[in-house]
Order: structure tokens, then sequence, then C-alpha cells
């Protein structure tokens, strides 16, 4: 049986915003590049899918996009479930998979790795979220963290996203 590999492959990728707490201003989306907003777009995509998978599961298991011009494609784990590492041990195989298609295929513009985590907040509560690298060959990579916030009520609502930039890069820049 395929873990993940196939589940990911069938799901639609599309780009559905995502909104943090407040949705972007049209001027900041026009002094955004072209490249910045397809790292957007490939974020969004991405978080989507894992925000889905959440709530249908209440996990996922870590997962890339890779991106060359208009096609985006899914990498996963695709053994037996059985056999699968844990999601920390994936993760890194996952980021060091991702770096050798960059290598293999110069034609992939972008790339990301999604994953879950949990942070300590400042009143020492553990906050899980979704953990985002996006990547694009020519700017900086960035990461972000979508964090899931109990409410009053119990239930896990969307909190303000945390964006910051990372000196592990997916694609290996110049100089690295």
């Amino acid at each position: 049986m395929r873990f993940l590999g196939i589940f990911f492959l069938v799901m639609g990728l599309w780009a559905t915003s995502v909104s943090a707490e407040q949705p972007p201003a049209a001027t900041e989306k026009e002094q955004k590049s072209p490249e910045q907003q397809a790292m957007d777009q490939l974020a969004e995509a991405g978080l989507r899918q894992a925000l889905q998978a959440i709530q249908r599961t209440g996990s996922f298991y870590p997962f890339g996009l890779v991106q060359a011009g208009d096609n985006v494609q899914a990498v996963g784990y695709s053994g037996d479930k059985a056999d699968a590492p844990n999601m920390d041990e994936w993760a890194g195989v996952l980021f060091m998979k991702l770096r050798e298609i960059s290598k293999e295929k110069p034609d992939i513009d972008l790339m990301a790795l999604f994953r879950l985590h949990e942070i300590t907040g400042d009143n020492g509560e553990k906050v899980a979220g979704v953990w985002i690298q996006v990547d694009h060959r020519t700017l900086p990579s960035w990461v972000i963290f979508q964090p899931l916030v109990k409410s009053e009520e119990g239930k896990h609502e969307l909190g303000d996203m945390v964006y910051y930039a990372t000196e592990q890069p997916l694609f290996e820049k110049s100089g690295d």
C-alpha cells in the first residue's frame, strides 16, 4: 500500500488565498515581484492542502511542492506506512531530496517544504502549526509558520502567520 505519495499526487493543487489577520493591501501586492508572488502562491497552495489534511485526519506527513513554470508537482513519502520514518526524520530526508531535485532539474523555479511543527508560546504553552519553507531559485528562502491556536471553545483556529528568512535554502545559492 502506498502512503501519502499517491494521496498528494491525486489531490488537486491550486493556489487559494489563505489570509492571516488581514488580506494584503493591493499596493503591497503591486510592490511584490512576480517571483515573490509565485512564492506566495506556492506556499498558499501547499498550506491549503496541509490544513485540509489536518481537518480530515488531525495531521499530515511532511511533503514538498516543486514548480517549473506553471507545472506544480508534489514530492512525498511513497513507501509502506509501516516502514515510514518518523515525521522529523522524513522532513530532514525530504529537505535533502528537494535540494537534490533542484540540482538535477534546472527548470524548477520554486520549491516548498511543509511539515507540522510545534513552538512554545510567550506564555509557555505549546502551539502546533504548519511550518513552510518556500524558496525561489533567484530569491532568498523564507520560512512561514501558521499557528493553530486553541479558541476558548477548544477548537483550533488560524493564528497570525510568522515570517522569517532562513539561512538554509532549498536551492543551493551562489556561495553556499
